[in-house]
Protein backbone atom coordinates (compact mmCIF):
# COMPACT_ATOMS: atom_id res chain seq x y z
CA UNK A 1 0.00 0.00 0.00
CA UNK A 2 3.04 2.66 0.22
CA UNK A 3 4.67 3.54 -2.12
CA UNK A 4 8.20 2.88 -1.94
CA UNK A 5 11.35 5.05 -3.02
CA UNK A 6 15.17 4.78 -3.30
CA UNK A 7 15.20 8.53 -5.17
CA UNK A 8 16.53 11.36 -2.81
CA UNK A 9 13.69 13.42 -1.52
CA UNK A 10 13.56 16.98 -2.75
CA UNK A 11 10.88 19.71 -2.92
CA UNK A 12 10.13 18.89 -6.96
CA UNK A 13 6.99 17.94 -7.45
CA UNK A 14 8.26 16.09 -10.89
CA UNK A 15 8.31 12.69 -9.50
CA UNK A 16 5.37 12.60 -6.93
CA UNK A 17 1.72 11.13 -7.77
CA UNK A 18 0.01 14.25 -6.33
CA UNK A 19 -3.57 14.00 -4.91
CA UNK A 20 -6.42 15.21 -3.12
CA UNK A 21 -6.54 13.98 0.58
CA UNK A 22 -10.28 14.93 1.65
CA UNK A 23 -10.87 15.02 5.62
CA UNK A 24 -13.99 14.28 7.50
CA UNK A 25 -14.05 14.58 11.35
CA UNK A 26 -17.49 12.70 13.14
CA UNK A 27 -17.28 14.11 16.74
CA UNK A 28 -17.64 11.24 19.35
CA UNK A 29 -19.33 9.03 16.78
CA UNK A 30 -20.22 5.02 16.38
CA UNK A 31 -17.35 3.29 13.74
CA UNK A 32 -19.93 1.14 12.62
CA UNK A 33 -22.78 3.26 12.17
CA UNK A 34 -20.27 5.64 10.30
CA UNK A 35 -19.01 2.75 7.95
CA UNK A 36 -22.41 1.93 7.09
CA UNK A 37 -24.22 5.35 6.75
CA UNK A 38 -21.15 6.99 5.11
CA UNK A 39 -19.61 4.29 3.18
CA UNK A 40 -20.94 1.40 2.12
CA UNK A 41 -24.61 3.59 1.46
CA UNK A 42 -22.93 5.61 -1.05
CA UNK A 43 -23.53 5.39 -4.12
CA UNK A 44 -20.12 5.30 -5.25
CA UNK A 45 -20.49 1.38 -4.24
CA UNK A 46 -17.54 1.26 -1.42
CA UNK A 47 -16.31 -1.93 -0.85
CA UNK A 48 -14.17 -3.07 2.05
CA UNK A 49 -10.60 -4.29 0.92
CA UNK A 50 -7.58 -5.19 3.02
CA UNK A 51 -7.99 -6.20 6.69
CA UNK A 52 -8.31 -4.08 10.12
CA UNK A 53 -5.19 -2.47 10.83
CA UNK A 54 -3.76 -0.54 13.87
CA UNK A 55 -1.83 2.04 12.49
CA UNK A 56 1.58 3.30 15.22
CA UNK A 57 3.44 6.70 14.08
CA UNK A 58 6.22 8.39 15.60
CA UNK A 59 6.82 12.18 14.56
CA UNK A 60 9.41 14.20 14.20
CA UNK A 61 9.77 17.87 14.58
CA UNK A 62 12.39 20.45 15.80
CA UNK A 63 13.15 22.38 18.62
CA UNK A 64 10.82 24.98 17.72
CA UNK A 65 8.32 22.95 16.62
CA UNK A 66 8.56 24.25 13.03
CA UNK A 67 6.35 21.78 10.88
CA UNK A 68 3.60 22.05 13.95
CA UNK A 69 3.29 25.99 13.73
CA UNK A 70 3.12 25.58 9.56
CA UNK A 71 0.51 23.32 9.83
CA UNK A 72 -1.69 25.22 12.24
CA UNK A 73 -0.42 28.64 9.79
CA UNK A 74 -1.66 26.97 6.76
CA UNK A 75 1.53 27.30 5.09
CA UNK A 76 1.37 25.80 1.56
CA UNK A 77 4.88 24.26 1.09
CA UNK A 78 5.26 22.19 4.03
CA UNK A 79 6.82 18.69 4.99
CA UNK A 80 6.29 15.91 7.70
CA UNK A 81 8.28 13.69 9.09
CA UNK A 82 6.90 10.60 10.91
CA UNK A 83 7.91 6.50 11.12
CA UNK A 84 5.24 4.11 10.87
CA UNK A 85 4.66 0.19 11.40
CA UNK A 86 1.60 -1.68 11.80
CA UNK A 87 1.00 -3.71 15.11
CA UNK A 88 -1.65 -3.98 17.68
CA UNK A 89 1.50 -3.46 20.07
CA UNK A 90 2.35 -0.29 20.29
CA UNK A 91 5.90 -1.21 22.21
CA UNK A 92 7.27 -2.79 19.82
CA UNK A 93 8.47 -1.16 16.29
CA UNK A 94 8.80 -3.98 13.53
CA UNK A 95 9.82 -3.56 10.15
CA UNK A 96 8.50 0.18 9.63
CA UNK A 97 8.42 2.77 7.13
CA UNK A 98 9.82 6.15 6.93
CA UNK A 99 7.83 8.59 5.46
CA UNK A 100 7.92 12.18 4.50
CA UNK A 101 4.38 13.96 3.80
CA UNK A 102 4.79 16.62 1.01
CA UNK A 103 2.23 19.24 0.94
CA UNK A 104 1.90 21.85 -1.77
CA UNK A 105 -1.62 23.73 -0.86
CA UNK A 106 -4.56 21.65 -1.41
CA UNK A 107 -2.92 18.19 -2.92
CA UNK A 108 0.02 16.34 -1.92
CA UNK A 109 1.31 12.81 -1.65
CA UNK A 110 4.20 10.87 0.70
CA UNK A 111 7.66 9.51 0.09
CA UNK A 112 8.26 6.09 1.74
CA UNK A 113 11.37 4.31 2.91
CA UNK A 114 11.01 0.80 3.82
CA UNK A 115 13.35 0.04 6.95
CA UNK A 116 13.50 -4.20 6.93
CA UNK A 117 15.10 -5.64 9.83
CA UNK A 118 14.41 -2.83 12.07
CA UNK A 119 13.45 -4.12 15.32
CA UNK A 120 12.84 -2.11 19.06
CA UNK A 121 11.41 -2.08 22.01
CA UNK A 122 10.01 1.38 23.18
CA UNK A 123 9.53 0.94 26.87
CA UNK A 124 13.21 -1.03 27.51
CA UNK A 125 15.06 2.17 26.00
CA UNK A 126 15.55 5.61 26.56
CA UNK A 127 13.76 8.07 24.09
CA UNK A 128 17.98 9.05 22.88
CA UNK A 129 18.71 5.70 22.40
CA UNK A 130 15.56 4.90 20.54
CA UNK A 131 16.38 8.11 18.60
CA UNK A 132 19.70 6.76 17.74
CA UNK A 133 18.23 3.47 16.98
CA UNK A 134 16.32 5.31 13.97
CA UNK A 135 18.83 7.70 13.04
CA UNK A 136 21.43 4.24 13.18
CA UNK A 137 18.41 2.61 10.43
CA UNK A 138 18.04 5.43 8.20
CA UNK A 139 21.47 5.76 7.44
CA UNK A 140 21.73 2.61 6.39
CA UNK A 141 18.43 1.80 4.35
CA UNK A 142 18.18 5.69 2.87
CA UNK A 143 19.61 8.83 1.93
CA UNK A 144 22.13 10.92 3.27
CA UNK A 145 20.30 13.84 3.21
CA UNK A 146 17.41 12.38 4.67
CA UNK A 147 19.84 11.73 7.42
CA UNK A 148 21.49 14.83 7.73
CA UNK A 149 17.79 16.25 7.59
CA UNK A 150 16.38 14.03 10.50
CA UNK A 151 19.26 14.27 12.86
CA UNK A 152 18.28 17.85 13.29
CA UNK A 153 14.98 16.68 14.81
CA UNK A 154 13.71 14.47 17.28
CA UNK A 155 10.40 12.53 18.65
CA UNK A 156 7.49 15.09 19.16
CA UNK A 157 4.55 13.00 19.23
CA UNK A 158 3.34 9.06 19.55
CA UNK A 159 0.28 8.27 18.06
CA UNK A 160 -1.80 5.04 17.41
CA UNK A 161 -5.11 4.15 16.01
CA UNK A 162 -7.14 1.42 14.27
CA UNK A 163 -7.68 1.95 10.70
CA UNK A 164 -10.17 0.34 7.54
CA UNK A 165 -10.28 0.66 4.03
CA UNK A 166 -12.33 1.29 1.22
CA UNK A 167 -12.14 1.42 -2.45
CA UNK A 168 -15.24 2.62 -5.03
CA UNK A 169 -16.70 0.69 -7.38
CA UNK A 170 -14.81 2.99 -10.39
CA UNK A 171 -11.49 2.10 -8.14
CA UNK A 172 -10.72 5.94 -8.42
CA UNK A 173 -11.45 6.99 -4.86
CA UNK A 174 -10.47 5.44 -1.16
CA UNK A 175 -11.73 6.15 1.78
CA UNK A 176 -10.32 5.26 5.53
CA UNK A 177 -11.94 5.16 8.29
CA UNK A 178 -9.21 6.01 11.72
CA UNK A 179 -10.66 5.39 15.14
CA UNK A 180 -9.88 4.57 18.77
CA UNK A 181 -7.21 7.68 18.39
CA UNK A 182 -4.64 7.33 21.16
CA UNK A 183 -1.94 10.28 21.70
CA UNK A 184 0.91 10.42 24.11
CA UNK A 185 4.33 12.48 24.44
CA UNK A 186 7.47 10.81 24.08
CA UNK A 187 9.34 13.00 27.14
CA UNK A 188 7.57 11.05 29.02
CA UNK A 189 10.28 8.21 30.66
CA UNK A 190 6.67 5.72 30.51
CA UNK A 191 5.08 7.36 27.91
CA UNK A 192 2.04 5.39 28.50
CA UNK A 193 1.21 7.60 31.54
CA UNK A 194 0.71 10.19 28.91
CA UNK A 195 -2.10 8.70 26.92
CA UNK A 196 -4.76 10.83 26.01
CA UNK A 197 -7.46 9.03 23.96
CA UNK A 198 -9.72 10.97 21.11
CA UNK A 199 -12.92 9.35 20.17
CA UNK A 200 -13.59 11.02 17.25
CA UNK A 201 -13.70 9.11 13.87
CA UNK A 202 -11.99 10.22 10.62
CA UNK A 203 -13.13 9.74 7.38
CA UNK A 204 -10.46 10.70 4.35
CA UNK A 205 -11.54 10.47 0.89
CA UNK A 206 -8.13 10.22 -1.29
CA UNK A 207 -7.93 10.74 -4.93
CA UNK A 208 -5.99 12.21 -8.15
CA UNK A 209 -6.00 15.59 -8.64
CA UNK A 210 -8.10 14.63 -12.31
CA UNK A 211 -11.05 13.59 -10.45
CA UNK A 212 -11.91 16.70 -8.09
CA UNK A 213 -14.67 17.25 -10.38
CA UNK A 214 -16.48 14.08 -9.97
CA UNK A 215 -15.35 13.86 -6.11
CA UNK A 216 -18.13 16.61 -5.88
CA UNK A 217 -21.07 13.83 -6.39
CA UNK A 218 -19.63 11.63 -3.72
CA UNK A 219 -19.06 14.32 -0.50
CA UNK A 220 -22.32 15.73 -1.27
CA UNK A 221 -23.73 12.29 0.32
CA UNK A 222 -21.34 13.09 3.54
CA UNK A 223 -23.27 14.13 6.84
CA UNK A 224 -20.51 15.57 7.89
CA UNK A 225 -18.01 19.06 6.39
CA UNK A 226 -14.60 18.79 5.05
CA UNK A 227 -12.00 19.66 7.88
CA UNK A 228 -8.60 20.99 8.08
CA UNK A 229 -7.89 17.76 10.63
CA UNK A 230 -4.49 17.00 11.43
CA UNK A 231 -4.02 14.51 14.15
CA UNK A 232 -0.36 15.61 14.44
CA UNK A 233 -1.65 19.35 15.66
CA UNK A 234 -4.51 17.50 17.55
CA UNK A 235 -2.36 15.41 19.31
CA UNK A 236 0.51 18.14 19.94
CA UNK A 237 -2.36 20.17 21.26
CA UNK A 238 -3.96 16.91 23.38
CA UNK A 239 -0.59 16.55 25.28
CA UNK A 240 0.37 20.08 25.68
CA UNK A 241 -3.09 20.06 27.52
CA UNK A 242 -2.25 17.78 29.68
CA UNK A 243 0.86 19.14 30.72
CA UNK A 244 0.22 22.58 31.23
CA UNK A 245 -3.64 21.84 32.13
Amino acid sequence: MEKAVDSNPSSSTKNLQLRFERKFVYPAANTTDIIESEVLNNPFLFQEIYTRRTVNNIYFDDVAMSFYHQNVSGVDIRDKYRLRWYSDNYNTIENPVFEIKKKYGLVGDKLSFKLTGFKWDLKKHSLDETMTAILDAVKEKTTQELHLNLSTLSPSLYNSYERRYFLSNCEDFRITIDYHMNFYNPQFKNYELSKVGLEDVVLELKYKRNKDKESRGLTQHLQSRLSKNSKYVRGIDLINNLVHG
